[in-house]
């Protein structure tokens, strides 16, 4: 058996004051299993590190089995399904005055990452995976038990310890579901935020290579942010694209979850109100209030799904652009090459009917009769020696500027032509 698991406790406690009996919350440390067999009726919370807990290892057993024993969890709570799961939410009414419950939340949470570059140029994220027991009866124990909280985590619940009303957690067992709650909001907002940054960053990418070049001239941050340099060659970052798009896409998973896991535990706290017909109004109010702040925070995540599900939106149209801008750039390329190609093709044009004449006038079909014209030298002798042009040559301009001049006209209005002829 596993023993000397060390938790943290904060437990409501009275302290005698000068002034009389103030109710507080007192923070104790205390080994798991010595505390939970006090069975301490105080309502209380205990955070702890699931560790020891995880799987089913013989040497947890008995461990297992006094959780399962307390908090009246299932059994199978403790297999990898449960554990790897992303949210659930789940609870048990053995009696009228006993509540049992058992949820999950799953936050991730992105951070610089040490040695490296400024967030959000270069982070890391780890995954807060926190898990919540809870077991209320009226005249017994009133306990939650919180596994792996970050620090942050505890102390907000403990802020909110503060200011909650002591009445609460002695009449509704979701009493304890807010100030959890209420926490996890807080893990949600820091990590939307985080990851808004993220996603602001890549919406602004190409804005130091265009103030670098000269091509911005705004003074104002907000307006050139939202100026994109569309003159310089496109460099995406493939990669970081990717890692962006993961991170939403998670988030808007865990939030999506924890949107329905809250409206689950919402319908069960209503229901319980609406079992306990004959209980004081005192009760009633206290419940009602219980069920308000639940729908609050309920709220809130919902909100911050929006916001996800709408960065997600942004950060895929920021994908979309970054495929479209290289295609347009490399669209754009391909049309000065084919400009360039369109010239040489139409000088090569220009020349072929002057080439072509020149190779039908040197075959041997034709025979000028070996007259080149007179000699150079005015004079007697061999008119094949020096240099001599035939009077016939004539014949070949002829011939090549009327086809060079008929080839520029249907380079010029080919496509009228086709068009005329149906062939486009």
């Amino acid at each position: 058996m596993i023993k000397g698991i060390q938790v943290k406790i904060f437990e409501q406690r009275s302290r005698n004051e000068s002034r009389g009996i103030k109710e507080g919350w007192e923070a104790l440390e205390d080994d798991l299993e010595t505390y939970l067999g006090s069975a301490p009726s105080s309502p209380s919370f205990i955070f702890a590190s699931s560790k020891s807990l995880q799987g089913n290892e013989p040497a947890s057993s008995s461990l297992h089995y006094m959780l399962q024993d307390f908090y009246r969890m299932p059994n199978e709570i403790w297999s990898k399904v449960h554990w790897e799961s992303n949210g659930y939410y789940g609870c048990s009414d053995g009696e009228l005055n006993r509540h049992d419950t058992w949820f999950r939340f799953l936050v991730k949470q992105l951070y610089e990452k040490p040695g490296g570059r400024p967030f959000p140029e270069d982070y890391d994220y780890r995954w807060y995976k926190l898990g919540f027991f809870t077991t209320w009866s009226q005249s017994g124990p009133k306990c939650m038990l919180c596994l792996d909280c970050p620090e942050e985590l505890v102390i907000s619940m403990r802020n909110s310890l503060d200011v909650a009303s002591k009445d609460q957690f002695l009449v509704d067992p979701y009493s304890f579901h807010q100030i959890a709650v209420r926490g996890v909001v807080n893990l949600y907002d820091a990590s939307i935020w985080k990851l808004r940054d993220v996603v602001r960053t890549v919406e602004k990418a190409g804005l130091k290579e265009r103030v670098d070049s000269g091509l911005s001239n705004y003074s104002n941050t907000t307006t050139s942010s939202q100026t994109r340099p569309t003159q310089r060659k496109p460099e995406v970052d493939y990669n970081h694209l990717h890692e962006a798009a993961r991170h939403v896409i998670h988030s808007t998973e865990t939030l999506l979850v924890s949107t329905q896991l809250m409206e689950q535990m919402m319908l069960r706290q209503k229901e319980r109100l609406n079992w306990l017909v004959n209980a004081p109004e005192e009760e009633k109010i206290c419940m009602r209030q219980v069920g308000d702040n639940l729908m609050f925070y309920h709220g809130m995540i919902h909100a911050f799904k929006c916001r996800s599900e709408s960065m997600q939106e942004r950060h895929q149209n920021e994908i979309q652009l970054a495929f479209n801008t290289v295609a347009q750039y490399h669209s754009h390329v391909a049309a000065v090459d084919s400009a360039a190609m369109k010239v040489i093709a139409a000088l090569t044009a220009a020349f072929l009917p002057a080439t072509f004449v020149s190779a039908i006038f040197s075959m041997s079909f034709f025979n000028n009769g070996g007259d080149n014209g007179p000699s150079s030298s005015g004079g007697g002798g061999d008119s094949n020696e020096g240099w001599s042009l035939s009077d016939k040559f004539w014949i070949y301009w002829a011939f090549a500027i009327p086809l060079t001049i008929a080839t520029i006209v249907l380079l010029a209005f080919s496509k009228k032509i086709m068009r005329w002829l149906q062939l486009i």
